[in-house]
């Protein structure tokens, strides 16, 4: 999903103007970076936390020329999904493949 389908689907759900969900959608945006940067974690209520986690250094390889490459430390952020959510995502009996969320994509061009 990008923003404009977020922004449509917020629309047509909450009933409200075009402009005030862009205006939501911007302030929860700056919100979440300004939580994330402050105190490491921004919690979106129903769904799941965003977590800043530390990555360790580590050495890589170049895959083109095999060259072995320092990767630096670096923070991320991960996203860690509530209970009930998971539990909606796989039901107590499983997923079956043609169960699986598919997205549309467009096809590669080589």
């Amino acid at each position: 999903m990008n923003r404009e389908e977020i922004v449509d689907g917020i629309m047509k759900a909450a009933g409200i103007s075009k402009a005030n969900v862009n205006r939501f959608y911007d302030g929860l945006v700056e919100l979440a970076k300004k939580r994330l940067a402050a105190d490491g974690e921004f919690v979106f209520p129903g769904l799941g936390v965003l977590r800043v986690r530390v990555r360790k250094a580590r050495t890589g390889r170049n895959p083109k020329t095999g060259e072995s490459i320092k990767i630096p430390r670096r923070r991320v952020v991960r996203f860690g999904a509530y209970k009930e959510l998971k539990d909606i995502l796989n039901p107590e009996g499983g997923v079956e493949p043609q169960e699986m969320i598919v997205t549309e994509t467009e096809p590669k061009k080589t």
